[in-house]
Parts: structure tokens; sequence; C-alpha cells
């Protein structure tokens, strides 16, 4: 591997780390929309998707706390306790992980299109017609313009595309596979499903971005920093991750008793 390669490789390590690290665990559905929010509002409005999918991240998050207070409340009233308990962690990790790698799917997209350096990555792993638009978006951003509607919406459906292509699709359906036959199952599919998540979504679209973002900056469950200050609280999370990820690598370094040899 020559230089240029080698140096190509060691950034998208990196950003690959990045990207795991800023998607978070699969409960970390705050987390994930204030990355989201981040690619809209970096966008100057051109990526309405991460917008709508920032907005998903919370609904799952609400939908999620509505089953667990349910089963907590009323265990009671279920047959079959245990296994309806087990059938609730098992559709919150796969919404979870399945949120996650769509996280890291689009985040990733964004990040290696903006990037001259990772061209080639970009090239080899997008497909044509997402990187065509994605460019188009990065160039109405760096001109200060907006992005025409159409080619908004064409960017949406491809970051869907590519985002549900990410997904464990066998999990999520063993999953409700097994929330079907609890006591959980007709709210489950009310608040969680995917056919309800995007009714959801498709309303957001009607009432306009600029108004689902202020109710997005609004919420409560997100951090009061955030409220105030969106972008800066996003870049303090993305260095407090890399803060971490230094931390965890010192600590394995300390681990190996030849660590300081092979350094030195």
């Amino acid at each position: 591997m020559d230089i240029i390669a080698a140096h190509r490789q060691g950034l998208i390590e990196q950003l690959d780390e990045e990207v795991s690290a800023l998607a978070g665990r699969g409960r970390d559905h705050v987390q994930r929309a204030l990355v989201l929010h981040h690619l809209f509002d970096h966008s100057r409005g051109g990526h309405g998707w991460a917008l709508t999918e920032a907005r998903r991240a919370l609904r799952i998050a609400a939908g999620l706390a509505e089953l667990r207070r349910r089963l907590d409340r009323w265990t009671w009233i279920f047959t079959r306790r245990d296994e309806t308990r087990a059938a609730f962690e098992h559709l919150s990790e796969a919404l979870g992980e399945a949120a996650r790698a769509r996280t890291v799917a689009a985040y990733r997209a964004y990040r290696i299109s903006s990037t001259a350096a990772l061209r080639e990555e970009a090239e080899a792993s997008l497909d044509p017609e997402l990187l065509d638009l994605l460019d188009q978006c990065h160039a109405a951003r760096r001109n200060g313009a907006s992005l025409p509607v159409d080619l908004q919406q064409a960017l949406a459906g491809e970051s869907e595309a590519l985002a549900a292509a990410a997904v464990d699709q066998a999990m999520l359906d063993r999953s409700w596979g097994a929330i079907s036959g609890t006591g959980l199952r007709r709210a489950a599919k009310r608040l969680l499903d995917d056919k309800s998540l995007a009714r959801e979504a498709i309303k957001d679209q009607r009432r306009g971005a600029d108004r689902v973002e202020r109710e997005l900056r609004a919420d409560t469950r997100l951090p009061a920093s955030f409220r105030a200050n969106p972008a800066q609280h996003f870049y303090a999370l993305q260095r407090m991750l890399q803060e971490r990820r230094r931390q965890q690598w010192r600590e394995a370094c300390d681990r190996e008793p030849d660590a300081f040899e092979l350094a030195a």
C-alpha cells in the first residue's frame, strides 16, 4: 500500500470510528436526534431527510418509553409476563440497532461525499445518484444557496433507500414476531411500526421544515445546551466522544505490558 492509499485508509478508519461513536448505542435515541439535526443544520436545510429522521429517533424513544410504562404499571394484566417483558426488550434492542445503522449510513455518506480526500471511497461505496445529489447539496451549502425542492425530495428518497438497506431486517422481523404474541402488540404497532412512523413523517413534511425544526429544538427531552445552541452542543459532543476514544486507547495501551517499549 503506497503512502497516499495508507493515508486515505487511515482517514476512513478514523471517520468510521467517529461515526460509530456519534451514532451511539442502541438506546441512545436522543443522541442520534442531535447528530441527525446537525446534518440538517450543516446542510442549510438541504438535507431534509435528516430532520425527518431526527424526529423519528425521538418518536421511537417516546414509543419505547410508553411501552415500558405500560409493562411496568400493568404487569398484572399480562399473561406470560416474562415472555412479554423479553419480547419488549428484544423489540427495544432491534429498533435501537436499526436506528443506529440508519444513522451510521446517512452520516457516513454525508461526510465522505463532502471530503475531497475521500472521493474515491465515496464513489466506491455510494450509489451514483445519491452521490450526485449529495454533491449538489454540498455545492448549495458552500454557495449559501438553497437546494431546490425537487432535489431535496430526491435526496430524501435516496437517503431513505440507503438507510433501509443498512438495517438488519431479519432481526426486526423476529422482534415484531415476538411482540405480536403479547398484550403489547396493538400499542407497539400503533406507536412504532414502520407504517405508523411513516405517517408521522408525512405529517411533518406537510407542516414544513421550519416549523418542525422549531418544535424539535424546543423539545424538553433534548439537553438545554442543545436548545440554546444546537451547533455548539454538537461540536461539544463530538469533542467529548473524541476524548473518550483517546482515553480508551490510552487505557488499552496501559494494559499491554510491552506498550511503552513498542512506543519507544
